[in-house]
């Protein structure tokens, strides 16, 4: 087994991709299933709608107010069932927001999650430009909506990535000197699905750069090649992606995420020992 090692690959604000050795498949998984359904962030769960003169229905405004992602300060608040009020609503584990919007103008106005007015600066939409609603000139809207923390596992909105994978790292082997025939050369090129050869000026084939974010293993240059390109995946190796809507950042995320698995082992242990195992 190799040691543990990660190494990124890309990084960017809705992007990490990691390179992550000595970890069995299992595990990896495990992460990947616990980051998608048990994370908690905010989202909107309560919506009083006190004035809506645009042309959706409560309901249709209420259901967008949810799916709306918010940043989310998990050092502060704390899961419902978690806290000291029984759930009830504290400045512990839920935030108000407020949305009152008048359309003074002549025009049709659109309303977006930049008018939802939150109490507690650090708990807002990750997008001011996210639209809700439009209203015709003289109409008006008026809402107040409470967020809380919650999982995936009881509801998509509370997701706290877009979406999570990891793949077999791939190794790509092949001897230049052995594909020599140019038209061969150009089948491969041409047949890769994901583009990952190029020719060089003298016509011998040769691998962009990063190709290992980009390779499915389909084996496609193996085939076309005459077995003269060999493709393989490291051993406890794999390309881990995380693409985020920016409710956490990723020091939060991956720290939550291993928590929440070294409580579930403690869970484990506890519910095994438990047992009253016959030897």
């Amino acid at each position: 087994m190799i040691p543990l090692k990660l190494d990124i690959l890309e990084k960017s604000e809705h992007k990490l991709v990691l390179v992550v050795e000595g970890i069995s498949v299992e595990m990896i998984n495990a992460i990947r299933r616990i980051m998608l359904t048990e994370v908690p962030v905010m989202a909107i769960d309560e919506v009083i709608i006190l004035k809506n003169d645009s042309p959706l229905y409560d309901e249709i405004i209420s259901h967008r107010l949810g799916l709306i992602p918010l940043k989310t300060d998990l050092d502060v608040y704390k899961l419902p069932k978690e806290c000291e009020c029984g759930g009830f609503g504290c400045p512990l584990c839920q935030v108000s927001l407020t949305c009152e919007v008048t359309n003074t103008t002549n025009a049709s106005l659109d309303i977006y999650s930049g008018d939802l007015k939150s109490n507690d600066p650090k708990i807002v939409p990750v997008d001011p430009f996210i639209p809700i609603v439009k209203i015709d000139k003289n109409d008006k809207v008026i809402i107040e909506a409470y967020a809380i923390l919650g999982i995936a596992k009881d509801h998509a909105k509370w997701q706290a990535v877009s979406n999570v994978a990891f793949k077999y790292y791939p190794e790509i082997k092949f001897d230049t000197n052995a594909l020599k025939d140019s038209d061969e050369n150009n089948l491969v090129v041409k047949m890769c699905p994901e583009k990952l050869f190029e020719l060089a000026s003298n016509g011998s084939l040769k691998l962009k750069d990063d190709y290992e974010k980009n390779c499915t293993l389909c084996k496609s240059c193996e085939k076309n090649s005459g077995e003269k390109i060999s493709v393989n995946s490291k051993e406890d190796v794999y390309i881990f992606s995380i693409e985020s809507d920016g409710v956490l950042d990723y020091d939060a995320l991956i720290k939550k995420v291993f928590e929440v698995y070294n409580e579930k082992i403690d869970e484990f242990v506890t519910e095994l020992e438990e047992l009253d195992i016959e030897s």
